[in-house]
């Protein structure tokens, strides 16, 4: 591929009819006319020698040599448009930056709606790539600069990570609403006679609540054990089995939640980044973000 006959100043429309699968979306996001996206796709399609979209619907959808390119289109315009963000003064309203943020499962139910909420209106331009990395990844990934922040569990390793704590998280116990125990005041013959969920990011080894469970002299043996919590909650719905689960994972689920019968809190989360970038304005604005949104929580 001859990247000298390439005019880089496509590769923003490509992205933008990737991400909206729309011409005229993507004209919209651009700020430019239709036949502006037609003719740019057009020599888009002669300089890769695919038809890179094809008809879908009232849409587009993208040919495989469309799906092989968009990483690494994706990854070059992220770091040019970091490069090219003011380091001495930052705009949330006005900026496009995209920052990339690993979490865990229940943070990201968690932090993602209302950090969401904050950006639609103080900074719509900004984007989050939110990843879940193995905990051996995250410290390597934020030294390179390819993640930007990660919220985990509070004992990652790292000479030059930096740290702050965010807010605990009150448990819950999850029941199905027509559950013969969702009405009453939960006792803790009831919590631990039940049959139980666990969810956990490891495949083996004990969840948080059946350490907790341990550590009050009983045994939960889970009868399902997930990854992620929204899965989780679906079978609660389905079943007669609890699931013990950090309130805001619950609020809104339509499921009964009632009040543990003994004190449980999550340890809380960490927030994590590289003293390299600790003074970038834009992930110092984020971090300040990041910590008023766990106050409320």
């Amino acid at each position: 591929m001859n990247l000298r006959a390439l005019d880089l100043n496509l590769l923003p429309v490509l992205e933008a009819i990737y991400a909206e699968r729309s011409l005229t979306r993507a004209s919209e996001m651009l700020h430019i006319t239709q036949p502006a996206v037609s003719n740019a796709l057009s020599r888009l399609r002669l300089h890769f020698e695919d038809p890179l979209f094809v008809r879908e619907g009232r849409g587009v959808k993208p040919t495989a040599m469309t799906e092989a390119l968009m990483p690494a289109v994706r990854e070059a315009l992220d770091k040019l448009r970091n490069g090219l963000e003011p380091r001495s003064v930052f705009e949330p309203s006005r900026s496009t930056r995209v920052f990339n943020i690993s979490c865990r499962d229940a943070s990201a139910l968690i932090f993602a709606p209302p950090i969401a909420r904050r950006l639609e209106a103080q900074a719509p331009g900004i984007r989050i790539a939110w990843s879940q990395l193995h905990r051996s990844a995250i410290a390597s990934e934020l030294a390179s600069g390819r993640l930007d922040l990660a919220i985990d569990i509070q004992d990652l390793r790292g000479a030059d990570l930096e740290r702050a704590l965010l807010s605990s998280t009150d448990y819950t116990c999850v029941l199905a609403a027509d559950h013969p125990l969702a009405q009453a005041p939960l006792t803790a013959e009831d919590f631990f006679s039940m049959r139980h969920i666990a969810v956990s990011s490891r495949r083996e080894g004990r969840s948080l609540i059946e350490e907790m469970a341990r550590s009050m002299g009983h045994r939960i043996t889970p009868v399902h054990r997930l990854p992620h919590y929204q899965p989780a909650l679906e079978i609660v719905r389905c079943t007669r089995l609890a699931l013990a689960a950090p309130k805001p994972v619950a609020a809104g689920s339509g499921l009964a939640t009632l009040d543990l019968p003994f004190e449980f809190h999550s340890p809380g989360s960490m927030l994590y980044w590289h003293r390299e970038f600790a003074q970038d304005p834009a992930l110092t604005w984020l971090r300040g973000l990041i910590r008023d949104v766990s106050v409320t929580l």
